[in-house]
């Protein structure tokens, strides 16, 4: 039992960083706008914001063993659609999922490529921060 959820940071060499949260469903774009909106300063350096995003996302629970993982280019156990963040050129996308499989058929095994929309990430957190609202 959770509320799976997957979040992609894409970076400019074409790899995928995935923040996998088991219990992150509810809410989950409320926060990761907030999460990107922490990252504002840092929205040039890839790395950075990255990191920025991440940590806001898992919070206080960095010393727990279980509830959140990493992987890379792959979507790990889900129940949601699969944001994912571009920094290169400042967007967000929502991607369905797609079947798994140990081939190379999509970027990121278990995402669609094509998303559902995309919107700037300005126009993201106006939409889904609490930070902002």
């Amino acid at each position: 039992m959770g509320d799976r959820a997957n979040f992609g940071f894409k970076q400019s060499n074409g790899e995928t960083i995935v923040l996998y949260g088991h219990w992150a469903g509810h809410g989950m774009l409320e926060r990761l706008a907030d999460a990107v909106e922490a990252a504002r300063s840092r929205w040039g350096d890839e790395s950075y914001a990255t990191r920025i995003a991440v940590s806001h996302l898992v919070g206080e629970q960095w010393q727990d063993t279980t509830g959140w993982g990493l992987s890379v280019n792959n979507i790990l156990d889900n129940e949601h659609k699969i944001p994912l963040i571009d920094w290169n050129t400042q967007t967000f996308s929502l991607h369905e999922e797609a079947p798994w499989s140990e081939s190379t058929e999509y970027k990121v095994r278990g995402m669609q490529d094509e998303p559902m929309f995309t919107m700037t990430l300005d126009s993201f957190i106006n939409k889904y921060s609490r930070v902002n609202a």
